[in-house]
């Protein structure tokens, strides 16, 4: 498994030194909420994906831990629609340095679930796509958090469920604002 750490401790420790949030126990309840359904997501994630590996030809992953699919995911929804990254490309969509992101595709090319490519237009440059099998692996655990997704919602009626849409995608484009 690949572990991170921050290159420079002292500028998140900046980040986290800020005065008290508005709101702080209800964000604090938020983030312990999302913890606990990534939690659970995992746990059943885990038996739907062994029965995927076990269809595979070709991946060379012996360490069968969920947080090496939740990597997988996490750049393979990057590039499934097609898009073949740079590694400079990658390396600004996952926030990670350029050599974090070259550790990353490397886990991911030696297991078989991605390929480098060459550019069409720049021979210097190298792009990164999924092989079959990573788009496979791709498709069964997207499929897998759409489901989980309608049955977690499933407590919210119709207009709940719009009113939460639009909010998640206020700050979802929030966020795209503050990062570029």
């Amino acid at each position: 498994m690949i572990y991170f750490h921050y290159e420079n401790i002292s500028e998140w420790n900046n980040m986290t030194d800020k005065p008290q949030i508005k709101h702080d126990k209800e964000i604090d309840k938020f983030v312990l909420g999302f913890v606990q359904l990534w939690d659970k997501f995992e746990s059943t994630l885990s038996s739907e994906l062994d029965r995927t590996r076990q269809s595979q030809s070709g991946v060379h992953d012996e360490s069968h831990g969920t947080g090496n699919y939740e990597l997988f995911y996490r750049v393979g929804s990057r590039i499934s629609h097609g898009e073949n990254l740079t590694m400079g490309e990658l390396s600004k969509v996952l926030s990670v340095s350029l050599s974090t992101a070259t550790r990353i595709v490397d886990y991911l090319v030696e297991r078989g679930y991605f390929r480098r490519l060459p550019d069409p237009e720049d021979r210097r440059l190298v792009r990164v796509g999924l092989t079959t099998a990573g788009l496979e692996l791709h498709r069964t655990i997207d499929n897998h958090v759409k489901q989980r997704a309608q049955q977690l919602l499933s407590c919210l009626d119709d207009e709940e469920r719009t009113h939460l849409f639009n909010l998640l995608d206020k700050v979802v484009s929030a966020n795209q604002r503050e990062s570029t």
